[in-house]
């Protein structure tokens, strides 16, 4: 069985990743996701090895081919994070007002929110149309489908009973607040433009990194 979170950004991806790995699950998040499909003669060339070695997928990459994947892995489960969507907007401004870091995470947008840069209208209906087509996709099969809301309490409780864990003695992870979003964002800038660094504090940022 595979988990795939097709939750869009800002929902709480970060944190559902970081809970299934405590519940034992080998989960990963974007910068393992990003490379599970590519875009490729107008169309996208989905690597269906990279889903062998784990688990459970989240982030938008795995919003983006969800009905691709529930036909390569029949019996797998779908989780969905949702939260109000003024709220959700505000979040994904907050993000990627100034664009996104590269053409792969251009593209992916353009296909999730119909624009690779902050749009108010646009994204936030993106964001409303994206939660319906999976809600109608999955009709009928509400066995397959969580749909969960982190930023309003729901927690180990659903997630567990879903997947017919028992509920761990720790709190539930909460995982990119935005001030620890805005150091990681800007530890990931100078690794990018690192300039002339020393490479004692370059080999310190990527431990922190991961």
């Amino acid at each position: 069985m595979k988990i795939f979170c097709i939750g869009l950004s800002k929902t709480g991806t970060n944190s559902l990743t970081s809970a299934l790995n405590i519940l034992g699950f080998k989960a990963v998040h974007w910068h393992y996701t990003r490379k599970v499909f590519d875009y490729h003669d107008g169309g996208i060339k989905i690597h269906f090895d990279k889903f062998l070695d784990y688990d459970a997928f989240a982030d938008t990459p795995i919003a983006r081919i969800y009905p691709e994947l529930d036909k390569r892995f029949p019996d797998s489960k779908f989780i969905l994070t949702i939260r109000d969507g003024s709220k959700w907007v505000e979040s994904f401004r907050s993000q990627f007002e100034n664009g996104v870091s590269d053409e792969f995470e251009a593209r992916l947008h353009m296909d999730l929110y119909g624009t690779d840069s902050f749009d108010h209208d646009l994204c936030l209906a993106a964001f409303e149309k994206h939660t319906n087509k999976v809600k109608q996709y999955f009709e009928g099969r509400e066995e397959d489908l969580l749909i969960i809301n982190l930023t309003e309490g729901d927690g180990w409780g659903k997630l567990c009973k879903f997947l017919g864990k028992p509920v761990p003695d720790v709190e539930f992870p909460v995982r990119y607040r935005k001030q620890e979003r805005n150091l990681n964002y800007r530890l990931r800038k100078l690794i990018r433009n690192p300039n002339k660094i020393p490479e004692y504090i370059m080999s310190r940022i990527r431990g922190l990194l991961g």
